[in-house]
């Protein structure tokens, strides 16, 4: 009887409160369908996010107009090569080898078992031991490890986010700051885990700060965005510079004509419309009194 590899992927409980997901259900509600599809496909067939054109196509039966709205909101993303990238993926999903590795430990495993299930009695207690120091062993792993198994949903560490919110509206213009809002606040917290890994080795509340204080001071203040925004369009992820002012050019003054050159040009060029050619040969010769040789 062939054993049948059950696996998971992440989604997370707030999916219906992102705002991407919001923004499908009034533009393509069946795209958020077709989404998970893809996401379930990808977890199936180890893919680490990958879905070919064909398989969105023909396998999954999804439409154009839901691949371009999953594309325009950022949920995919186009390989460059008739395929798709489901973004993310791997931030909070096993790869194709991770995945790989654990089965073939389980596999060793099992054959361990096996092989301990038929040694004598006095051997037996040997192997129970050896099963509580191996389990022992694998509780040892930490938290971000056991967050990379699949059936276990990722809890990066949430902080102060009260206080976090008091520090950046003292930074935030006060008519474009809505950070205290229920939903603002929900917000932040759903992009908490984008903030973190975009934050890398520094700490995830400074980095925040740091960029929220670079944007309002990089951008004018009847053109900064709200702070609601400022997370949900993942502008923390920029680099905002104060732009230098510009060098003012000298301005090249052209002389001023008097009034009398001004007419006396005028004249000239009406004259000049009226001419032959033969008087214009002459004028350029020597003027219109001069005689031909």
């Amino acid at each position: 009887m062939t054993m049948v590899r059950k696996g998971y992927v992440q989604l997370v409980n707030s999916f219906y409160m992102n705002r991407k997901v919001r923004k499908l259900r009034h533009t393509c509600p069946s795209a958020i369908g077709a989404f998970t599809m893809m996401l379930t496909f990808c977890g199936d067939n180890l893919s680490d996010g990958h879905i070919s054109e064909d398989d969105a196509f023909y396998v999954l039966d999804i439409t154009d107009s839901e691949i371009d709205a999953l594309c325009e909101v950022g949920m995919i993303e186009p390989d460059g090569n008739n395929g798709y990238y489901i973004h993310d993926y791997l931030a909070h999903n096993r790869s194709r080898e991770q995945v790989q590795k654990k089965r073939e430990s389980n596999a060793e495993n099992y054959r361990k078992d096996k092989n301990e299930a038929k040694t004598s009695d006095s051997d037996n207690f040997q192997t129970a031991e050896s099963r509580l120091n191996r389990d022992k062993h694998q509780n040892t792993r930490t938290p971000e490890e056991l967050s990379k198994d699949n059936s276990t949903p990722p809890t990066p560490s949430k902080p102060d986010f009260d206080g976090l919110l008091d520090s950046l509206e003292r930074i935030y213009p006060t008519n474009r700051f809505d950070g205290k809002t229920s939903q603002a606040r929900m917000q932040l917290e759903i992009e908490w885990p984008k903030i973190v890994k975009a934050a890398g080795e520094a700490d995830p509340c400074e980095f925040l700060e740091a960029k929220t204080r670079a944007y309002v001071g990089a951008t004018e203040e009847r053109f900064v965005k709200t702070f609601s925004r400022f997370i949900g369009g993942e502008l923390y992820a920029r680099n905002w510079e104060k732009p230098k002012p510009e060098t003012p050019r000298a301005r090249q003054v052209q002389p001023v004509k008097s009034r009398s050159q001004q007419n006396l040009e005028a004249n000239m060029a009406k004259t000049w419309q009226y001419m032959t050619e033969e008087e214009r040969a002459r004028y350029s010769q020597g003027g219109l009194n001069a005689q031909q040789g």
